[in-house]
């Protein structure tokens, strides 16, 4: 039976940290006259299916910055190993029905997209967002993370290889994972108590420690193509799609 998430509460939470290894204070970057969070925030604001948003951070600089701009801010333990951890942190004290993990690096999120990936929820504890893509080098490529699920929607496995292999090496579609998150509050809060799982500290890759344990993912396909800063030379090509 699938659930009802527009009688839902859905709480969306963009965790947000100063340091970056490539581009350290990005997410204070301005992007065409404001921080770039600022933007992110924005964007979920426009959504017509979450209830609320919490800029979950450790640094006064991005609190001040997401108070000037009138963002509810939850203060985390900067020893948070993980944006997950702090995403869990900030909603303990919160009821809610589905907690949205939105990056605070994504300034062109779409939220036509987030209301239709809230809509889709069905009966899993977890849920996320996939691309069909063609490309070879993106399939090559191992900071282009290759997500394999099933027919019903159910994650079967996420990988940095190029996955599924084509035997016959004749190139195909795969799919390109999207790092948004919709957990159920209890599966998130089980999901960080957990220790890290030995395929996730093989691939790096944190949702493999859900499927380790047993936490099932939806995997719902979209074609919203996911374009996030990581380096300052980044900036210039959302500026030029925001403009």
């Amino acid at each position: 039976m699938m659930n009802s998430p527009l009688s839902n509460q859905v709480v969306a939470v963009i965790p947000a940290r100063f340091g970056s290894t490539r581009f350290p204070g990005k997410i204070l970057a301005q992007i065409a006259g404001k921080p770039m969070i600022q933007h992110v925030w924005q964007r979920i604001s426009e959504a017509t299916t979450i209830n609320q948003i919490i800029i979950a951070t450790d640094d006064q600089r991005i609190e001040k910055a997401a108070l000037d701009f009138g963002a509810q801010v939850v203060m985390t333990d900067p020893a948070a190993p993980s944006g997950t951890d702090r995403v869990a942190e900030a909603v303990g004290q919160i009821s809610a029905d589905w907690i949205i993990n939105v990056q605070g690096d994504e300034p062109l999120i779409d939220p036509g997209v987030l209301d239709d990936f809230v809509r889709g929820l069905g009966d899993f504890p977890m849920a996320t967002l996939a691309r069909q893509r063609f490309d070879q080098e993106g399939f090559q490529d191992p900071n282009q993370v290759k997500v394999v699920f099933n027919d019903q929607e159910g994650a079967l496995y996420f990988s940095r290889a190029p996955v599924p292999c084509d035997r016959d090496g004749k190139g195909g579609p795969w799919w390109h994972h999207l790092g948004i998150y919709a957990y159920r509050p209890e599966a998130l809060m089980r999901l960080v108590a957990l220790p890290p799982s030995s395929l996730e500290k093989l691939e790096c890759l944190e949702q493999l420690r859900a499927l380790e344990n047993g936490i099932a993912i939806q995997v719902m396909p979209t074609t919203f193509e996911s374009i996030g800063v990581d380096t300052p030379e980044d900036i210039a090509r959302v500026e030029a799609l925001l403009l």
